[in-house]
Parts: C-alpha cells; structure tokens; sequence
C-alpha cells in the first residue's frame, strides 16, 4: 500500500523490516568508527618495533619495487619521536573536526563519510610504505584528519537516520565501533607478534649485532615483533572497505533532503527506514514544518495526490489522517544558520552542554588510566602488555555492548550519572592504592576494572549521542563540529600535559583531580542535562 492509499484514509500497511533496514544502515556507518578505532589503537602494537632497529616490517625497512620484498634499514626512531607519532593524531583530528561541520552541510552527510576514507587511505598508503619518518608522521596527520571528519559526520548521520525508539542504542553503536577498532588493531598485532620474523645482520651463534628483543638463531636475528606495515595495510583496505559502503548503501539523511527541498527524495528514504508508512509520513511532517514550513510545494503529488498545498502558515500535517507536528511560533521564525547562527536563543545552551560533556569526557582520566592499566595489571601477576591491553579493550567492548543494550532503555542521564558517579569512586580506589605505596593490588585491579566499566557504560558513548540529539537541525552539522573540536583539542591538551600534571601532584593527587572532574561531571548532569529518550529530535529542539 503507498502513500496515496493511506491519504484515502486506509489503515496503513505495516512494514516490518523498517527498523532492520535502519540498523543495517547504522552497521554500515559503523565502519567509520571502527576505522577510527582501529587508528587510535595502532600506535600500541607499532611504536615499540619503530624503536627497536632493523629488520623486515620495522621502521627502516624499505620496499624495493625491482624485486618486490623489504630490504632491511639501518637505525631506528628514538622515544621523543615515537611520542610525537602516538600525539600527532590528536592535531589531525582538530583540522578535521573543523572541516567536519562545512563539508556535511555542503556536500551532505552521506559523502562526508565517504569522504574521510580518501585521506585514511592515503594516510596508512604513507605509513606502510613509508621509508623515513617524515611521510609517516605526514601520514599521521592525515589519518588525524580522517579521524576527525568521521568522529562528526557519523554520530550525525545515525542522529538523523535512526527512530527515535532506537536512536540511542543505534547512536551508541558509534562508540561501539571504536572500542571493537582498537582491539581488533590489538588483536591482530598480538597475533602477528606471535609469528617469528627472520632478519639480517647477526652473526653465527651470537646475540652480538641482534637488536634488543631479538635473539639469534643459526646466524640469524629472529623476532617476536609486530609487522605493523601490514597492520597498516590491513588499516587501507578498512578505508576501502568505507568508502565503497558509504558511496554505494548509505541513503543520504531524511533532515538533509528536506534542508535542500527534495521532500519526495526524504519520504522516499524514510518509508525505507521507519517500521510504517504513517511513522515516516508523520516524521517528513515534522522535518518540514522544522525547516520553516519551506518548499512544501516540492511534496506535490508524491504525497498529496494533487490536493493543493497547505500554506506554511497553516502548518498542519502532509497527510490529513497523519497527525501534525507539534509546531512552536518559534518554528515559523526565519532561523539564522552559520556562525551566527551557534549563538542563538535555542542554540547556545544545547551547544555548551554538548561541548562541556566532551570536556568532562576528556579531563576524566581515562587516558591515563589505560596508561597505568599495563603497571596495575603487573600487579596482579598479568606481565605481559599486549595481553594487558587486550584485557582492558576486551572489557571495554563487552560493556559498551551493554550501554548499547541499556541506552534506549534506562535514558541517557540515568546513565551518565551511574557511569560518571562510579569513575569518581574508582579514581579514589587508584589514589587510595598509590597513597598506600601501590599496596592492595586486588584494589589497584578492582579500580582499574571498575573505572573502565563505568566509563563505557555512559561517557564513552553518550557525549558523541547527544551530540546529534540536542544541537538544532539548522546548525546541528557545524555545532556538532565545535564539540568535536572541543573533544580533540581536549584529548591533545591531557596527553601531552599528564607527564608534567603527574610530576606535580604525584600519582595519587592526579586520581584525585580525575575523580574530582568527574564529580563535578555528575552534578552537571542530574542539573542541567535533559533526558532525550524516546523523544523525536523536534522534541528535543523544543525543549530548548
């Protein structure tokens, strides 16, 4: 049954697969995170082979195009310079962040995707085949940008695709991808460290010319160390992977149709992704009425079977048996876009909210409480870093799961407030530990444990949610690119300040200034944050 049955005021026929196809679409978005966690995670298992010398897959091996295999180099990268390739990232994702915003509203969410595969291939293309450290540094700063484009645009497109009765599970699907990328970039490179290379240079029955973590066998050096040339290789074929799906299955949104007047296009689209005609009908209503009751003529008879057009005054339902959306007087008032635009009555607190909450997100501590993971779980007899790491991401994954399973559910503050109020107890458990010279250790692990548990069940992925929820449509692409600017400079800031914050307040005063923020982070959020659950986002504009 179409459109023009159900004006005739026939029951509408359900459609069963509506939510299935929306889903899917978010799944296939969903490689945009992963490829970003997978960026994030790769600095773990490359930095220490960069360090360690010569050799096939390390630093200075060499490719030679004549006899197509690696040749084995001569030196290696020194630890200010392994810093600087973990950290440079961080500035790629503020460059991309900024361009975020312009780029999906110019070129549409759907392209903005697809977009940042180009300069993620390029990026680990530079990496793998890179023979000296400035192409890969350059390369860093491009998987950076990447990174921050599809840190915005993707959060945005599951905003604006998914049902409300799923959007927050489907929106924390979004950090779900990144904590599966970085392990599986953790995974692969325990496996593939697990697999002995042959390499050149070592004299018979000797250690004497074996780089450290090398041992000599029958005049060859052996290692135990990553390949992580084709761990960045395998990184290529994710943002082919992207790029492909994005341009080939992604529909662009419903909200940019209508931005742009293509109503027939955005009812086309959302009768694909909502679980019947009279929900999507009813939805196109909303997103028309939103956009100032503009361009409704374009619905012409796709939607209204020749009746005559309501006037944008009138503002009543596309559909006479579809209820109309609740529309504000303000709804009528020509809405102001661009910078301008972000300081607006109605725009200026959901903004400060949504930039505030990635604050919190990144002054909380979870940086360095992944870096002390390796030393807490050397505690508790886990030796091991890679096994450390992937323990950590393992617990990170399952319980992100399970925030995906709750959002919809139990609401996004009730969430933040459970996860932020449990890193502010375990962050006095791990300045408890150090005050108490590193003794019990079952304190320092139940921390640990505990810290990241909480953190994925709320702050890991609601900032990124409510991101896409609360800013207005009319400026939602370049707000949410403040915010995620706001989140990249933040995470730079904390990285490369921990050091010094550390030697200054010592480890114990450090825990006790995350579990502050943290703190303050719950209040913040039981005073001034709304619960967006089960709301449509012209709800959730309205109440602001």
């Amino acid at each position: 049954m179409d459109s023009r049955s159900l004006l005739a005021g026939q029951e509408p026929e359900k459609k069963t697969f509506g939510n299935t196809v929306a889903v899917l679409m978010v799944v296939v978005a969903g490689l945009g995170p992963l490829t970003f966690g997978y960026t994030l995670g790769f600095t773990s298992p490359s930095t220490l082979p960069m360090e360690v010398g010569r050799g096939p897959w390390l630093y200075e091996a060499v490719f030679d195009k004549s006899s197509l295999s690696w040749k084995a180099g001569s030196s290696s990268i020194d630890s200010s310079e392994s810093s600087l390739f973990g950290s440079l990232v961080n500035v790629g994702c503020m460059i991309g962040a900024m361009i975020a915003g312009p780029l999906a509203d110019f070129a549409g969410r759907k392209v903005a995707i697809a977009s940042a595969a180009v300069p993620w291939l390029g990026a680990w293309l530079l990496v793998g085949f890179g023979s000296s450290f400035g192409p890969i540094l350059a390369g860093r700063v491009l998987s950076g940008i990447a990174t921050g484009v599809a840190s915005m645009t993707v959060p945005l497109y599951i905003a604006e695709t998914a049902p409300a009765s799923l959007r927050g599970a489907l929106g924390a699907v979004n950090q779900l991808g990144v904590t599966l990328g970085i392990f599986t970039v953790y995974l692969l490179g325990d496996v593939l460290q697990s697999k002995r290379q042959t390499v050149f240079g070592c004299a018979p029955l000797t250690n004497s010319s074996c780089p450290e973590s090398m041992a000599c066998e029958a005049g060859v050096c052996t290692s135990t160390l990553a390949p992580w040339r084709l761990l960045a290789f395998i990184g290529g074929g994710l943002s082919c992977a992207l790029f492909v799906c994005a341009l080939l299955v992604l529909p662009e949104t419903p909200s940019m149709y209508v931005r742009r007047g293509k109503h027939a296009a955005a009812k086309k689209v959302l009768l694909r992704l909502r679980s019947s005609a009279a929900e999507a009908l009813k939805e196109l209503d909303e997103l028309i009425a939103q956009s100032g009751g503009k361009n409704r003529a374009q619905v012409g008879d796709t939607t209204t079977q020749g009746r005559s057009t309501c006037d944008s005054e009138q503002m009543v339902g596309v559909a006479s048996d579809v209820p109309a959306a609740n529309i504000s007087p303000l709804d009528a008032v020509p809405k102001v876009t661009g910078l301008r635009g972000l300081c607006a009555v109605g725009v200026r607190w959901p903004l400060a909210i949504g930039c505030i909450l990635m604050v919190v997100q990144q002054c909380s501590g979870i940086n360095a409480v992944i870096f002390y993971s390796s030393d807490i779980l050397r505690t508790a007899g886990i030796d091991d870093p890679n096994l450390g790491g992937l323990i950590v991401m393992a617990v990170q994954v399952v319980m992100t799961l399970v925030s995906v399973l709750l959002m919809d559910r139990a609401g996004r503050r009730v969430l933040l407030l459970i996860s932020l109020s449990g890193m502010t107890i375990c962050c006095g458990g791990l300045a408890a530990f150090h005050l108490n010279h590193e003794k019990p250790s079952w304190l320092a692990l139940a921390a640990l444990i505990g810290y990241i548990v909480a953190f994925s069940l709320g702050l890991g992925a609601i900032p990124w949610l409510l991101m896409g929820e609360i800013i207005p449509s009319h400026v939602r692409a370049l707000g949410s690119s403040v915010a995620t600017m706001a989140n990249w400079t933040l995470s730079f800031i904390v990285t490369e300040t921990f050091a010094t914050l550390r030697t200054a307040l010592g480890p114990a005063g450090t825990f006790f200034l995350f579990g502050g923020v943290c703190a303050c982070g719950a209040i913040f959020v039981a005073l001034c944050v709304p619960e967006t659950k089960g709301k449509s986002l012209q709800e959730i504009e309205a109440l602001f």
